[in-house]
């Protein structure tokens, strides 16, 4: 029963993102996040200032998404920025003509259940990820 509830709960805490838009379900887009899949995917194989781009872009969105979340103190949890970089490769290569929001959208959805709620949970920090590092994650 308890196990009913907090799925509930957590399937109530994603749907949030929905209520967060305007009366005709739509909302602002900024820099990266309104680009393709697939300019994503050319932004990794490229590099340079493409891809910094949109790393900078997810990193902002990521910290956004710990800052505004209730019980969230980091959503990649036990995961990496790396890990999450291939994720979202493997993500827009199958669907490429998706915004890059939504495809960052469906990985805190996948995320979510897994995140660190506080950060008595932390382990020691990883150190930052190189780019070519990053670009480099699913190959």
């Amino acid at each position: 029963m308890l196990r009913t509830i907090v799925t509930c709960l957590i399937l109530l805490m994603l749907n949030q993102q929905s209520i967060a838009r305007d009366f005709e379900g739509a909302y602002a887009v900024y820099g990266a996040g309104g680009d393709s899949c697939k300019a994503y995917l050319d932004s990794m194989k490229s590099g340079g200032r493409k891809q910094d781009y949109f790393i900078d872009w997810t990193i902002g969105y990521l910290t956004a998404f710990n800052v505004i979340m209730p019980n969230t103190y980091n959503i990649l949890g036990e995961s990496d920025f790396v890990e999450s970089q291939g994720w979202l490769q493997r993500h827009c290569s199958r669907y490429p003509k998706q915004l890059y929001i939504n495809a960052l959208i469906k990985l805190t959805e996948v995320l979510y259940p897994v995140r660190y709620q506080s950060s008595l949970k932390k382990n020691i920090q990883k150190p930052a990820p190189k780019l070519k590092a990053v670009g480099k994650a699913v190959k």
